[in-house]
């Protein structure tokens, strides 16, 4: 449930959670500085500036004066992180706000495997639980992702794989024995995870995020090192549809964009027919690169990069 609700309203902008009108005064530079608000609830104000910045395309950044916030935990909480009062639209979309969980860190050495002669960054351990959560109010739902769970998730996911429509390009239809296997095979990888889609915390989607060096797809692009890349799947018919997959392939990429700072690109390899995605590849970032040949399919190499996510496409 959303903690703030930002509307248009009249020659400003309003929040409908509080109630109140935000003492916004915009700039001559496409900038604003939005003044002291008491009381706001814990959680709000995050909430508020991100929704201001999708509401407002063409806001460049909002100041928040350090001598009328300063008293105000959440904007202090703020300021150390952006390490000053003034948030800029692309990098305030890039501190680590909607993460979630522990985050586990490497030394920063490299390693080599001899049998694919590949020399890539170590990776840390793949996270537990709840990675990512975010309010999207172009939706008006809460996406969050959180890694899958044999237990939990094996029946669910047992259904999704024997769906016509995703075992069409999936191909892995079978028992639930098989797809329990097959997610522990995933969890216990050194460079892959899957992961659950939840819209208001409901199950949608499956998705794999992994480092493209050490995957199958390095063999078909110069990768750079901390590229990631994802494999995907939407199992419950109820969230089909162009705002949903707008919604979780930008959460999907903001979230890898947050998890490791210096990845600078991420890339898919969807089947080279699988046009209800590539309708919706543009407005979430990506583009196409080249189609090639997979042993066992014919597939299209889509990228997208950090810089254009964060000031072109956005939240």
């Amino acid at each position: 449930m959303a903690i703030a609700n930002i509307v248009h309203s009249g020659y400003g902008f309003r929040c409908t959670a509080t109630d109140r009108t935000l003492p916004l005064a915009l700039g001559l530079d496409g900038s604003a500085v939005l003044e002291r608000l008491k009381g706001i609830p814990d959680g709000w104000l995050v909430e508020a500036l991100d929704q201001l910045f999708v509401a407002a395309p063409a806001l460049t950044g909002i100041t928040l004066p350090w001598a009328d916030w300063q008293d105000e935990p959440q904007a202090q909480a703020l300021f150390g992180l952006a390490h000053g009062d003034y948030l800029a639209r692309n990098a305030f979309w890039q501190l680590p706000l909607w993460l979630k969980g522990e985050r586990h860190q490497v030394s920063g050495g490299m390693q080599f495997d001899e049998s694919r002669q590949l020399y890539f960054p170590l990776r840390p351990h793949r996270p537990q639980g709840e990675v990512y959560r975010r309010y999207d109010p172009q939706i008006k739902r809460t996406l969050s992702f959180r890694v899958a769970d044999v237990a939990l998730d094996g029946e669910r996911f047992t259904r999704w794989m024997n769906n016509p429509r995703v075992n069409a390009f999936w191909e892995m239809a079978g028992p639930q024995a098989e797809q329990e296997n097959y997610l522990r095979r995933q969890l216990d990888s050194t460079y892959c995870y899957p992961v659950i889609g939840c819209f208001d915390d409901q199950p949608f989607g499956y998705f794999e995020l992994y480092w493209a060096a050490e995957d199958r797809i390095g063999r078909h692009y110069r990768w750079q090192p901390f590229d990631r890349g994802l494999h995907m799947l939407v199992g419950e018919e109820n969230w089909r549809g162009a705002q949903y997959i707008r919604s979780w392939l930008r959460g999907l990429s903001h979230y890898l964009y947050l998890d490791e700072p210096r990845t600078t690109r991420i890339v898919a390899e969807p089947r080279f027919d699988n046009q209800r995605l590539f309708r919706h590849l543009d407005s979430a970032g990506f583009d196409t690169v080249k189609e090639f040949d997979f042993p066992h399919k014919r597939s299209r190499l889509i990228m997208s990069q950090r810089h254009r996510f964060f000031s072109e496409v956005g939240l």
